[in-house]
């Protein structure tokens, strides 16, 4: 069997954790949403009225969810499977590689769960009380083909990114993790001084593409992330 695709299976081999709570989270988020209309209905009635339901739309949720258990989890996966993976016979490389899919098919297949929990949303017509998770701004409002996307690069950004740190701090410790860190900070920062100094036309661009402009540069943000991870990755001394 190819390495890398051993890596893959030693990445798939807890499924539940890897594949099933991503879509828990973003189920548990739903449940949430549906909870604060619920208390709101108290005092405004159910379903909401429409003025209520279009301030749902501008709940982050969808956005916020899934970040801080996928960052977590790419951490944790790149350190507890690197050894066995070389004691498998893989490389540094197949190891990514492996891992790198194992990635993208995480983020997949919660990207078609967040489609299908908004398919759902209409279904129910805001899950029977007129509340948004899904059909949202943040999500370009109902579209599933950019609910689609930004959950997909949202989900594939915090692998990588937790793919990075955890490679940095196992292989150099916490003083580079910190300064890996400071380093994207002041990196983010200068893109966004640039941004304002160049607004006419980031609004502009902003403008023409809307939210498909933001699943653009979240694409690039990604594979800049992903391969900063490979060299960390190549590099790393465990």
């Amino acid at each position: 069997m190819n390495p890398s695709r051993r890596s893959l299976r030693l990445y798939l081999s807890n499924k539940a954790y890897v594949v099933g709570v991503p879509i828990i989270t973003l189920a548990a988020m739903v449940l949430v949403s549906v909870l604060i209309a619920l208390v709101m209905g108290i005092v405004v009635g159910l379903p909401l009225p429409h003025d209520v339901e279009e301030g749902f739309r501008n709940n982050v949720g969808s956005l916020t969810a899934l970040p801080g258990f996928l960052v977590s989890m790419g951490a944790l996966v790149v350190n507890r499977n690197f050894s066995m993976a070389l004691a498998f016979g893989s490389t540094r490389r197949n190891f990514w590689v492996g891992t790198a899919l194992g990635f993208g098919l995480t983020s997949l297949v919660t990207a078609l769960a967040a489609v299908v929990l908004l398919a759902l949303e209409f279904l129910t017509h805001g899950w029977f009380v007129h509340t948004h998770a899904f059909d949202v701004t943040a999500m370009g409002n109902g579209n599933y083909l950019k609910t689609f996307a930004m959950t997909f690069m949202l989900s594939a950004l915090s692998l990588f990114l937790g793919a990075l740190f955890g490679t940095v701090y196992r292989a150099f410790g916490a003083s580079a993790t910190t300064v890996t860190a400071f380093a994207m900070g002041v990196v983010i920062v200068g893109l966004i001084a640039v941004g304002v100094w160049q607004r006419v036309r980031v609004v502009a661009f902003l403008a023409d593409w809307g939210l498909w402009a933001v699943v653009a540069i979240l694409a690039a943000v990604v594979a800049v992330v992903a391969a900063a991870s490979y060299s960390a990755n190549r590099l790393a001394t465990f």
